[in-house]
């Protein structure tokens, strides 16, 4: 009798989704892979102890394959390279108060400044260390994972964690202080307002755009909160068309929807630490907010 692998897949989407987008930075490719992990495992008569671990198992395979043809693409990016926006709910009353020792949970690791910094990271290392630190597998599942030994995967687990540790700036707010400073943000920036958004900006913020060599974008990220607030007041003031900004939660957190009659035309990720803002990450290129836009309309 065949595994009930329909059931399994079903009841493992989410999670196997949440391991492609972390591995690719991307829904829409995070989607092709796993419905190409369907048909792999779509009338298979495997029998595994664990259904999560062999399908997870899948998933990095086909992710690691998927990235060898993406390093190439993405070395030829023109500017900048984001992830994929993706839509989240809300941090839930004391979300922020996660396990000190747990650096990168669930939510951590969909935001967009540590998908960056895994971008970084050899296909390998990646999977290392998103399978060791935020789903919590032991050196010996990842060697099988992997194909590797377990003394190598305790190798690629300890350079990528030391890299990651090295760059990832960890920002704690609250849903209540995230929106507050939202809206203030969207009002001065949108008023051309350059002191008070420079004031809501701290002294080392950065703005990182990614157009893609699409949209038009700054090809390189600019730093410190009155450089920031320049750029912005002054990409305001060339808009000329109607634009509509509403807030809503991307990859854990608050951000501002650019709304033009033609449709979603940007999405800024705000990096908020208490009550300031320090990073803004500003995606533009259309082919990465069709995903979005539709979970949105959905």
């Amino acid at each position: 009798m065949a595994h009930d692998w329909a059931g399994a897949f079903a009841r493992e989407r989410e999670h196997l989704f949440g391991v492609a987008y972390r591995m690719l930075g991307s829904a829409t490719e995070a989607d092709d892979v796993l419905q190409d992990a369907w048909l792999k495992v779509h009338g298979s008569e495997e029998a595994p102890r664990s259904e999560r671990a062999w399908l997870t198992t899948v998933v990095v395979r086909l992710c690691l394959d998927a990235l060898g043809s993406a390093r190439a693409r993405r070395e030829r990016y023109v500017g900048p390279w984001l992830p994929e926006p993706l839509a989240s709910a809300a941090p839930a009353p004391g979300a922020g108060e996660e396990d000190p020792e747990r650096r990168y949970g669930l939510r951590e690791s969909a935001k967009l400044g540590l998908l960056v910094i895994l971008e970084s990271l050899s296909p390998l290392e990646r999977a290392a260390v998103l399978l060791r630190e935020v789903f919590e597998w032991e050196h010996a599942e990842i060697a099988a994972a992997l194909g590797r030994s377990e003394a190598a995967c305790r190798q690629l687990h300890h350079r990528a964690r030391g890299h990651v540790e090295g760059r990832h700036q960890r920002f704690c707010t609250t849903e209540a202080q995230a929106t507050r400073l939202a809206h203030a943000f969207v009002l001065a920036a949108g008023g051309g307002d350059r002191e008070e958004v420079a004031r809501l900006l701290a002294a080392d913020a950065v703005v990182v755009s990614d157009g893609g060599g699409v949209a038009k974008s700054a090809l390189r990220p600019i730093h410190g909160g009155r450089r920031v607030a320049a750029f912005l007041c002054g990409v305001a003031r060339k808009v000329r068309v109607p634009v509509s900004p509403s807030l809503a939660w991307v990859n854990h957190e608050i951000a501002v929807l650019l709304h033009e009659p033609s449709g979603l035309t940007g999405v800024l990720v705000l990096g908020v630490d208490g009550d300031t803002v320090r990073a803004v990450r500003w995606v533009r290129n259309p082919r990465k907010l069709a995903h979005l836009a539709r979970a949105l309309a959905g």
